[in-house]
């Protein structure tokens, strides 16, 4: 990205949605841009001191032109050559171009990025972001955009390394940042750029496990994304699109089947449109997108559709494979797993038919090199899971014995990392291996692992011993007795430990409620730890289900009938125990619903609901595109009139509820839609000195007609005649002054000249400070 369009949200690479890289388009100003390198060149060698400035971002230039053509040597020299010299011209003199030097460097960052040397990537995004965490200590209200940016860009380089858990709150900080600016419409103010942050922002979370709080964020970039999409569609479309695939990757994450299959169906509908007008530029994103449906759509119990869908994805591929293997055989490889586990568990098809493309895919992920091993892993567990299914245990295990020495290595060079594939990986080992008679062996795997990451890796090793027990409650007499056993003391001992329960405390217990001889397992908690049973143990899965359905119910309404349905359960004081249980998991949700529980036992389900069903309303309202949708669903949901909306509401919409309650709907849309009908609304509240209604009018007049000097100078005089002139600065008015035309500026001090003379006292002082900010005579 050239650095005079940091912080404004153009040229943002789509990421975070797991959408494919787009096909290249020939480039007629890549030739133009070489020439004026030449010549910008030829200027730096005669003049250094006047032409290598021109020389660098000639340069920059450039590596974008060649990037886009897809010449990463190429674009990678320019941005390099335009680091060196941008990094000399900052020496002489300290600091003169070192803006330019961080907008260099978040360029070259890039780039390495798209070689795939993340370690030097993420070196670049560092200094970047120092030299902009510099510049805004010096210079606070200019570089905020610009550290946004570079805080976006290196929560991507941290996640590209894997650490996912150490991107989320650089991804945060960039929400922030911009957050303030869009809101103050400060310098760099960028709607789009918001966007793009939540989205990646969204997409570290659900990296790093926290899926559950991924989904607003996304669900709010696709919500500014649609908005800009309206506008400019053929801009924002495509980043609306990508979007919409990755809030259907957040709601799968977290059960909601039905949310992740609607929000896919659309990504997919606007990329095949896109797709049939540019198919050189879409059709790898549709392919994507087909894919990732057809997933939903399985999980969903849709399995024709998702077969159908399957299919459709691999033949996208195919074509895109055919053109540039490269970079879309990893593609075809996670479509044709898509369609092995289609046809697996599928009327048109069975585990034979599966055992092609699981083999397909595995071959060709073995092309990419190991860059590719984790999908290689996935792709051989996959495998190995359809040889199960056709009773062929012994090539399983060749499957799985590859999948995880090739997990265990991974994990092992990167200690911290997630565990999750590695464990996934080795159950089905010890499985396929015990369906051999092997349990020995699996037994071994086990303890070997385990005793790898003992000492580089002790949470995995934690994990993993864990997952050891718990094998051997399905393991022949005498071992499970030993598996119980072991899992009691484990539990007992980490609840003494006063660690407090995470995942694998909910993994041990599940495995114990799991066990066929419940009574036994009850028996040996009395006999090893001298204590009575205790509730999580005397949880039914059912019950554990159900409440966990509750509690991701997609909406309040929908929660709502969901208890209505139930209610019988989960008044029970087993539910409130699941609800214990789920916290560990989701520590938010539970306790909202533990409190929604017993509001709902103390004071009835309407009593109890109303409230949020309101909040989430007057969410979807402040949400509607434009003034006319918004009387439409305040028109429908009437009751919003009544509600009292709480602080961080925007002013305007604040006003509409207000005036709307007091006068009507008429009246308070008349003043979002006509200055005038405002003007003489705000006439009306000066002449009465009437302070709320003013700060109403100022509101409307910053929010909805971006006449920020007549909304923050009213919001000042309301707040005069309301006794309450200490919690303002009059010179803020000074600042926005000049972005006023004359006619404002007259116009307010005029209003308040004549405030100040109908009401001196006890505030002269304050009128006299705010006329002189507006450049009046006081």
């Amino acid at each position: 990205m050239r650095y005079e369009d940091r912080g404004t949200g153009v040229g943002v690479e789509a990421r975070g949605a797991g959408v494919g890289h787009r096909s290249v388009v020939a480039d007629p100003g890549r030739a133009q841009a070489e020439e004026e390198v030449r010549s910008r060149r030829g200027a730096a060698e005669r003049d250094p001191a006047a032409g290598l400035p021109g020389l660098a971002e000639a340069l920059g230039g450039l590596s974008a032109r060649r990037a886009g053509a897809g010449d990463r040597t190429g674009s990678l020299a320019s941005a390099r050559e335009a680091v060196d010299i941008y990094r000399s011209l900052s020496e002489e003199p300290p600091g003169g171009f070192l803006p330019e030097l961080a907008g260099a460097l978040h360029q070259l960052s890039d780039r390495l990025a798209a070689t795939g040397d993340r370690e030097g990537a993420l070196c670049q995004a560092k200094e970047a972001a120092g030299i902009y965490a510099e510049l805004g200590m010096e210079r606070p209200d200019r570089f905020q955009a610009e550290l946004a940016q570079a805080m976006d860009a290196l929560g991507e380089r941290i996640a590209d390394t894997g650490d996912r858990s150490g991107a989320v709150p650089f991804g945060k900080q960039a929400v922030r940042l911009q957050r303030e600016l869009v809101e103050e419409d400060g310098p760099g103010a960028s709607v789009p750029a918001l966007a793009e942050y939540l989205l990646g922002y969204g997409g570290h979370l659900a990296g790093a496990g926290e899926s559950v709080e991924a989904v607003p964020h996304t669900e709010e970039a696709v919500v500014l994304f649609r908005g800009l999409a309206a506008e400019d569609a053929e801009t924002f479309l495509p980043r609306l699109a990508a979007a919409l695939h990755a809030l259907g990757s957040h709601r799968g994450e977290v059960s909601d089947v039905s949310g992740a299959v609607e929000a896919a169906r659309e990504a997919c509908g606007l990329f095949r449109g896109l797709a049939t007008r540019q198919p050189d530029a879409f059709r790898s994103e549709l392919a994507t997108a087909v894919e990732g449906l057809a997933g939903h759509l399985h999980k969903a119990g849709e399995t024709e559709a998702g077969l159908r869908t399957a299919r459709e994805a691999v033949a996208l591929y195919r074509e895109l494979v055919a053109e540039r293997p490269e970079d879309f055989r990893p593609g075809l490889a996670a479509a044709l797993r898509t369609l092995a586990r289609g046809l697996a568990e599928g009327e048109d098809g069975g585990p034979e038919e599966a055992l092609s493309p699981a083999r397909e895919a595995v071959e060709l992920l073995r092309e990419q090199g190991d860059a590719f091993l984790p999908e290689l892993a996935g792709a051989l567990q996959g495998l190995g899971t359809n040889l199960e299914r056709v009773d062929d245990a012994e090539v399983a295990v060749e499957a799985f014995s590859e999948a995880v020495a090739l997990l265990r290595s991974l994990a092992l060079e990167a200690p911290g990392t997630s565990a999750g594939p590695l464990v996934s990986a080795l159950d089905g080992l010890t499985r396929a291996l015990a369906r051999t008679g092997e349990h020995a062996a699996a037994i071994e795997e086990y303890e070997e692992t385990v005793k790898e990451f003992a000492a580089a890796d002790p949470a995995t090793a934690r994990r993993l011993g864990v997952e050891r027990s718990a094998f051997l409650l399905r393991c022949p007499d005498p071992l499970p007795a030993t598996g119980v056993a072991e899992l009691v003391t484990w539990l007992d001992e980490d609840g003494e430990s006063g660690g407090g329960a995470d995942t694998v405390t909910v993994r041990a217990r599940h495995a114990l409620r799991s066990y066929g001889d419940i009574k036994a397992v009850h028996t040996a908690w009395e006999e090893e730890t001298f204590t009575s049973v205790p509730g999580w143990l005397a949880l039914t899965p059912e019950a554990l289900e159900l409440v966990s359905a509750w509690m991701f119910a997609p909406n309040w309404p929908r929660s709502r009938d969901f208890w209505s349905e139930n209610a019988e359960v989960l008044g029970r004081e087993e539910a409130a125990t699941a609800l214990d249980e789920l916290a560990v998991l989701d520590p938010r949700g539970a306790q909202r619903h533990a409190l929604l529980r017993d509001a709902v036992l103390v004071h009835g389900v309407t009593a109890a609901y109303d409230p949020l069903i309101l909040s989430e309303q007057l969410a979807e309202w402040l949400e509607c595109e434009d003034w006319a949708e918004s009387r439409t669903y305040l028109e429908e949901h009437p009751r919003l009139l009544t509600v009292q909306p709480p602080q961080d509401t925007p002013l305007a919409h604040v006003a509409v509820l207000d005036i709307g309650r007091a006068e009507g709907l008429d009246a308070a849309y008349r003043l979002v839609e006509d200055r005038e009908a405002l003007q003489a609304y705000v006439d009306r509240s000066l002449e009465a000195g009437d302070g709320t209604a003013l700060m109403h009018g100022g509101g409307i007049e910053g929010q909805v007609f971006r006449d920020r000097l007549s909304s923050l100078t009213h919001a000042q005089v309301a707040l005069v005649l309301s006794g309450e002139s200490e919690g303002f600065d009059p010179a803020d008015l000074t600042a926005l002054r000049h972005r006023s035309d004359e006619e404002t500026r007259v116009r307010l001090v005029r209003e308040t000249t004549a405030l100040s003379l109908r009401h001196p006292e006890p505030h002269g002082e304050t009128w006299r400070r705010i006329i002189q900010a507006l450049g009046g005579d006081a």
